[in-house]
């Protein structure tokens, strides 16, 4: 009897830590649970956009003293010219890798965000020198005003290949997707041969088209025509029919 008695005495005291061991466990969890609800309620306005930073704003970040500055200053440009930012940064990234000091790896003299060339620059009343002198948001000040300047000049911007072309070939905006920019065996083709896409020795807007949407495709498909925003925006071209005879 004294036997049975001394087993279930055991039984009892095992279960009891088992007990015990699980009311810890879920203390605890319950805790964690506690403080992750209290920190997304407690969340910020700066918290959350800390979470929706504008599109390769981390690649960006290597070269940019001030981000914060620096995204504010892209979004307000580029709502001045009534484009998505993440255009204005896919072109920047294309020319400058976000350096607002680097010169053309291929001696042309064009320096900057946007690579602006010595005469280009003169137009604006400044040397590339200055340019490169200037902080990221300076910069971006001239960046606006020549990219503005074309869009005068020519038209609206209507796709990501339409900006860029502003930058590189500011002619070809007039022009249909067959349109050459280079050829070989010029100095220019040779210099800009990466955007041959088929390698047929001609680079031609079709060929920029195609450049952009394999190295951006995230910008490529942001549009500015809210009607219809799963059109590609470098599709744009062929329905607006601008630029197919």
């Amino acid at each position: 009897m004294s036997n049975l008695i001394k087993i279930t005495t055991q039984t009892v005291t095992i279960s009891l830590k088992n007990l015990l061991l699980a009311a810890l466990l879920l203390l605890v969890s319950n805790f964690v649970i506690y403080k992750l609800l209290t920190a997304v309620s407690a969340e910020t306005p700066r918290s959350k956009a800390l979470k929706q930073r504008l599109y390769l704003l981390d690649q960006a970040a290597t070269f940019v003293y001030d981000i914060d500055d620096f995204e504010s200053k892209v979004r307000d440009v580029s709502k001045k010219l009534s484009i998505p930012p993440e255009w204005l940064m896919a072109v920047m990234h294309s020319e400058s890798k976000f350096d607002a000091s680097v010169g053309n790896r291929h001696g042309s003299g064009a320096t900057g965000l946007i690579q602006f060339m010595p005469a280009t620059a003169k137009d604006f009343n400044i040397s590339v020198q200055q340019l490169k002198n200037l902080s990221h948001v300076e910069q971006l000040d001239f960046v606006y005003r020549y990219l503005d300047a074309k869009r005068n000049q020519y038209r609206e911007y209507e796709s990501l290949t339409d900006l860029y072309l502003a930058i590189l070939y500011p002619r070809a905006l007039a022009q249909d997707y067959c349109y050459t920019l280079y050829a070989k065996p010029s100095d220019d083709y040779r210099m800009n041969s990466g955007l041959d896409q088929n390698k047929d020795g001609r680079v031609t807007v079709q060929d920029v088209d195609k450049y952009l949407q394999h190295l951006y495709p995230t910008a490529y498909v942001v549009t500015k025509n809210p009607d219809n925003p799963l059109l590609p925006s470098g599709n744009r071209r062929m329905v607006t029919g601008w630029g197919n005879d």
